[in-house]
């Protein structure tokens, strides 16, 4: 079987990865150590393929047919000695891509849930600091409008343009669809699909305060 020369299988050449946070705790010192990390969970799958947009589906389409063909051609092959004789099929081979689907599939449905979480983490971080940020914008545009605001009026100008086509996004008078209630091994990545047609009026709670003040104010 022909692998992939990114991955022979073997791991004695991937540096130890440490237990310890990032020495500098900074979030590229945790980016190198993460990335670092998904190298040596990659180099632990024998064979290892990366993503082929071209031709995922099909190889897709192929596993799904040989999930069934598979177990029925191990018994006609181990039960009928002519068949076995013949070296029609790799009874092996078909054992273990089986045992390896049952064995790895649980884990990618882990990952495909990392990522989502992952995604999550950062845009809430990102959120909370962007519902701040408007915060600061009320107060700017205050102060601006003050004797002494001369110097924070560009700022506010380029403020004010991002609150603008943040607003124009929006859907005035048109509530949120609720989210359909999702189960299942891949839930996160689904929800996170729902969460998405949602539009952008479905914001948290206090970032869509902190817009709707400024608003109320424009």
């Amino acid at each position: 079987m022909t692998t992939h020369p990114r991955n022979t299988g073997e791991t004695s050449a991937q540096p130890a990865a440490s237990d310890t946070a990032p020495a500098d705790g900074s979030a590229e010192a945790l980016a190198l150590k993460l990335v670092s990390l998904l190298d040596q969970f990659e180099a632990l799958v024998p064979g290892f393929l990366p993503h082929d947009a071209t031709d995922i589906y099909r190889v897709a389409a192929a596993a799904r047919f040989g999930s069934d063909l598979i177990p029925p051609a191990i018994t006609a092959v181990t039960s009928f000695a002519p068949a076995a004789d013949r070296n029609v099929f790799d009874v092996d081979r078909g054992k273990a891509a089986l045992l390896f689907r049952d064995a790895l599939r649980p884990v990618a449905h882990r990952l495909l849930a990392l990522h989502d979480g992952l995604e999550f983490t950062i845009d809430s971080r990102v959120a909370e600091a962007g519902t701040e940020a408007l915060q600061a914008y009320a107060w700017a545009k205050a102060f601006a409008k003050s004797p002494n605001g001369a110097g924070m009026r560009p700022y506010v100008g380029e403020m004010s343009r991002v609150v603008k086509r943040a607003q124009n996004r929006r859907k005035p008078g048109t509530p949120a669809p609720p989210t359909p209630p999702v189960q299942g091994f891949l839930a996160p990545s689904l929800a996170s699909a729902a969460a998405a047609a949602a539009g952008d009026d479905d914001l948290p709670d206090d970032f869509r305060k902190a817009l709707d003040a400024v608003s109320d104010e424009e």
